[in-house]
């Protein structure tokens, strides 16, 4: 599967990753950490546990469901 598409880049639901379990995920590809756009190299490694430029300091945690 082509990750480089934009279908799959603007369907989150597409590929579980981290962010739809992060309490910062607003659901629309945005975040606390990115309010314009989660960047498209935080969804392709699936992980945001590590700095990434622009995060201001806001990573993964948990959603509590």
């Amino acid at each position: 599967m082509a990750y480089e598409s934009e279908r799959w880049y603007c369907d989150p639901g597409a590929v579980d990753v981290m962010c739809n379990h992060c309490k910062h995920n607003h659901r629309d590809l945005t975040c606390d950490a990115f309010p314009e756009r989660i960047p498209r190299g935080i969804i392709r490694r699936g992980e945001h546990n590590t700095p990434y430029p622009g995060d201001n300091g806001i990573r993964f945690e948990p959603k509590e469901e």
